[in-house]
């Protein structure tokens, strides 16, 4: 039984006074305030609001009906009595709307429909070259979300927002807009009109990709309980996500987390970037499927096929015995865990987590990396047990920009517009 005096850390439940101002806005903090309650708690009663609130009843009884009335809590049954009267309990619904999130990777589009509850209902996924094909791109978008739109019935209405990540940092979070070096087909293209084109009016929020899956397996998957944590994105390049004291850590300009373009190697291999001895040049895809190629140049199932090889097949190739595909993998293990060391000694966070094609070859990838991490990191910084692989797989991105949406649309500044009834 939930405890009113065991009290959490609510960041909305200290905002002082004096910040707020108008009529409007003490209503708005406070809709905030008990809404994110309720959703925090899943099940609590008024008497339980107040007391952890200090809002007076008729404050809180105000409140709940306007939530009651926009379908996000929902009366349910009857609690335990301290005394008098039993009361009624007031309930999360988890289904009052559904959320888009929008996986625009380098070689894929992942589009999901998702609840409140962090649970995937729709899903769309095909690989794209995203990179060198902008409006194609786009056009998949805007297809995806009609049809997706049409296979569920769901109407602008019945969403509470859109969460869309780029593969690259950003340069705007409302308009979109990414640091095009690596992606110059999309110079002064915006992403926001495929959507803008079928869903007016909701809220779109934009995200990197790598902060979005560290924002996922935060809320839902292996980060669950942990406030630092950096999830590590191996895909067509590598990329992370930092999680510092439960909040993104994005630097300066927005550009942290760029771990792919640390050095491994002083003169190493040349990198996209155009820099030398890169970590994404070792273990981007870039660099797995050019050594996959050889490895498998005299593969006759492979024979007039290379051209199509991705790192899942790389992997699964390993997977199957092929000693050279193995090494590839171990290889690549041994190297991410120079960069892993480095985040380590830097950052100390509580736990990495993989994610991305290259994060399939499980404890092929994993036991290598452990053991060039320990060999690299400080002693009293020394772990294994903190490296895992995601839990959410290649669904992590599309739900962290799902998740952007829940974690924006109920702050106090965007209550009303979340609070909006459906038709």
């Amino acid at each position: 039984m939930f405890d009113p005096d065991q009290v959490p850390d609510y960041p909305h439940l200290i905002t002082p006074k004096s910040e707020i101002s108008s009529t409007a806005a003490v209503r708005a903090h406070n809709l905030s305030l008990v809404l994110n309650l309720i959703r925090d708690r899943g099940t609590i009663t008024r008497a339980d609001i107040i007391h952890l609130t200090r809002l007076s009843a008729p404050t809180v009884s105000s409140l709940v009906n306007i939530l009651i009335a926009s379908d996000f809590v929902r009366e349910g049954g009857i609690g335990l009595s301290s005394g008098g009267r039993k009361p009624v309990v007031l309930e999360f619904n988890y289904e009052a709307r559904k959320v888009i999130g929008i996986d625009m990777g380098a070689a894929h589009i992942t589009i999901i429909i998702m609840n409140l509850k962090g649970e995937v209902s729709n899903r769309f996924s095909c690989h794209m070259d995203v990179l060198l094909k902008p409006a194609e791109s786009l056009q998949v978008i805007h297809d995806a979300i009609e049809n997706l739109l049409k296979e569920t019935g769901l109407t602008e209405s019945d969403l509470l927002g859109i969460g869309y990540t780029v593969p690259a940092p950003l340069e705007n979070e409302k308009t979109g807009e990414f640091v095009t070096h690596y992606m110059p087909a999309w110079k002064n293209i915006s992403c926001i009109q495929a959507v803008r084109d079928i869903i007016k009016d909701v809220p779109i929020y934009f995200e990197n990709d790598a902060n979005a899956a560290a924002i996922a397996e935060k809320c839902w998957g292996s980060g669950l309980g942990y406030d630092n944590l950096v999830y590590i994105k191996l895909g067509t390049g590598v990329g992370s996500g930092l999680i510092i004291n439960g909040q993104v850590y994005k630097g300066f300009s927005g550009t942290a987390g760029e771990i792919g373009h640390t050095t491994i190697e002083a003169d190493g291999r040349s990198c996209r970037c155009g820099n030398r001895g890169c970590l994404e040049s070792y273990i981007g895809m870039q660099g797995i499927l050019s050594d996959g190629r050889r490895a498998l140049a005299n593969d006759a199932r492979w024979a007039g096929k290379l051209d199509e090889l991705d790192v899942k097949g790389v992997v699964k190739a390993a997977r199957e015995g092929n000693r050279e595909c193995e090494k590839i993998i171990t290889t690549a293990g041994w190297y991410l865990g120079i960069g892993l060391a480095n985040i380590i000694n830097l950052v100390n966070p509580g736990l990495l987590i993989l994610g991305g094609d290259l994060a399939d070859a499980g404890q092929m990838l994993l036991d290598p990396a452990r053991q060039s991490l320990v060999e690299r990191t400080v002693g009293f910084n020394t772990r294994t047990d903190n490296l895992v692989i995601g839990e959410l797989g290649s669904n992590a991105v599309a739900v962290g920009a799902a998740t952007l949406v829940i974690a924006n649309a109920f702050q106090e500044t965007n209550i009303y517009s979340a609070l909006r009834n459906k038709d």
